[in-house]
């Protein structure tokens, strides 16, 4: 009876240190802009930006890189080579995400370039605000390869009753895939604007 109760615990215990791990990372930068072009690093990462990574995705065996030798924007590129993965998405495989800061029922442009040699990927757009559900799209999932920079662009428009945009990327297949130039922009707008992080930020508001 006193063993039973010992494995008892022991397993209660393992259950609780199982729970208390992160399902991601964060590099926090100097200042909160949004880096879509990954040229701002920190601990061999970009900054403002969270991961899935081999630290948090415990059935994946694989690397976040940045690449100054390939890239379309700037100097670096953010690149996955992965060997081993889950296909279920989220944080249960290797990727990255972000939320930003946007204005209700305004249109945003959301663009960016992706080479892949062998992954099969997918970009989820998600909107929401103060627990308030959205629009969840996953707007691409392919497997298709792109040796050279392919661009992507999608519209989404904001509704009203939300004030952010999720940005999340994630592999589901062993291969090696390049990310750069990710930008959300609002075409109603002639003048730059600066799209900030939103939860977790205060002080980017």
């Amino acid at each position: 009876m006193k063993t039973r109760n010992i494995w008892i615990i022991v397993c209660i215990f393992s259950i609780m240190q199982a729970g208390c791990k992160p399902m991601s990372i964060m590099v926090k930068g100097d200042d909160c802009k949004m880096n879509g072009s990954f040229e701002i690093m920190k601990k061999g990462l970009p900054v403002n930006w969270c991961y899935y990574a081999p630290q948090t995705v415990s059935n994946g065996n694989f690397e976040i890189l940045c690449d100054n030798t390939l890239f379309k924007e700037g100097n670096i590129s953010l690149k996955f080579q992965v060997k081993e993965c889950e296909s279920i998405g989220g944080w249960r495989s290797p990727g990255f995400f972000k939320e930003f800061k946007v204005i209700p029922g305004e249109t945003y442009k959301v663009s960016f370039w992706v080479i892949n040699h062998g992954c099969t990927f997918q970009v989820y757009l998600q909107t929401g605000m103060k627990g308030i559900p959205g629009i969840s799209e996953t707007v691409i999932r392919t497997k298709e390869t792109y040796s050279e920079w392919k661009y992507f662009e999608y519209s989404l428009q904001i509704p009203k009753t939300n004030d952010n945009i999720r940005f999340e990327a994630n592999i589901l297949s062993p291969g090696t895939i390049w990310f750069d130039d990710i930008r959300i922009e609002s075409p109603n707008d002639s003048s730059e604007r600066t799209i900030y992080p939103y939860r977790g930020d205060e002080e980017c508001k």
